[in-house]
């Protein structure tokens, strides 16, 4: 029982990195990477493209700026998803609102929650002691301001916790830390462009002492969004880099079409990689919206040595 301890202490000295282990042969890790979760239905039908979508309640995790331009006052929403259910099995929990303030100023919020499979835990005689699940917390808020009629900054503070195993005196089970998103957000006529800091924050320190930075990236984006009577196009691209842990690039594009405020198809493509940030998948949507109220779900494709295989997000909101 002694060994089972000790491969215990191990892997949760190593825990904030694990996720990133399929770099061979490096210990340059990102940790915390449920960081680059949204837990947006809509963005998610749409490659994960976020940067450059119209705002909405979760803004909050990736288009702040976007707020300001508004055509609602106020939007919330609630979420479900299923997280790489053939390999991972996580379910994300997500809700988000967003405040447009007389066309100016931007007021977020979002808070997202992630669980892991759930293990059987045992002491240090190695008799069983119930169960746990691992589960992850990030929560925040923002404001953004539109100094000028086609510009805007936005600015997101975060929380994000990752608990990995019951509370122990002999190790740390409770990882923690505070991240800021920065964006600047410039529109045209029917186009806009984005250019977007996520994640930024101090280092993740494991049981062990090794210091684990977070997936800190930057990106820039393209949209276009346009009314031709009762038909509606939106489309976007987005792309950039990772520069916190393995230095990666990733890029997602999307587009959605919408019949008289009803009904919206949607699909889109990300390209990632599995050393840091979101895996490549392909993805489809669907929307519907009546009396203020929104539903959206999306599906991911992807191969079948993906963990993305399989993922679904569904949502529901409401805007005025």
């Amino acid at each position: 029982m002694k060994l089972t301890r000790i491969i215990i202490i191990t892997a949760l000295a190593a825990a904030p990195i694990l996720p990133a282990m399929a770099q061979e042969g490096s210990s340059e890790t990102a940790a915390l990477p449920f960081l680059n979760n949204s837990g947006n239905s809509r963005s998610l039908a749409m490659g994960g493209l976020v940067s450059v979508l119209e705002a909405g309640a979760y803004s909050h995790f990736g288009n702040t700026a976007a707020v300001p331009f508004s055509d609602n006052t106020f939007s919330a929403a609630f979420s479900y998803g299923s997280w790489q259910p053939s390999s991972a099995k996580e379910n994300i929990f997500s809700l988000g609102a967003m405040w447009n303030i007389n066309d100016r100023f931007g007021v977020t919020f979002a808070a997202l929650t992630q669980s892991g499979q759930k293990y059987d835990t045992i002491n240090e005689a190695g008799v069983p002691t119930g169960s746990f699940t691992p589960n992850d917390l990030r929560i925040g808020a923002g404001f953004s301001y539109r100094f000028i009629d086609n510009m805007s900054v936005g600015i997101g503070l975060n929380y994000a916790q990752s608990s990995l195993a019951p509370k122990s005196e002999l190790y740390k089970t409770v990882f923690s830390t505070f991240s800021a998103d920065i964006q600047l957000l410039y529109t045209i006529s029917d186009f806009k462009i984005s250019l977007e800091a996520d994640n930024l924050g101090i280092p993740v320190k494991s049981a062990s002492g090794m210091k684990s930075s977070l997936p800190m990236n930057a990106r820039l984006g393209g949209g276009y969004d346009n009314d031709f009577g009762k038909h509606h196009l939106s489309a976007g691209i987005e792309g950039g880099v990772f520069f916190g842990g393995p230095s990666t690039g990733f890029a997602s594009a999307g587009a959605e079409y919408m019949y008289d405020n009803l009904v919206a198809v949607r699909a889109g493509y990300h390209y990632g990689s599995e050393k840091n940030g979101i895996p490549s998948f392909a993805s489809v949507g669907l929307g519907f919206r009546f009396f203020g109220v929104n539903i959206d779900a999306a599906y991911l494709v992807a191969g079948n040595d993906s963990p993305m295989k399989n993922t679904f997000s569904i949502g529901i909101g409401y805007s005025f």
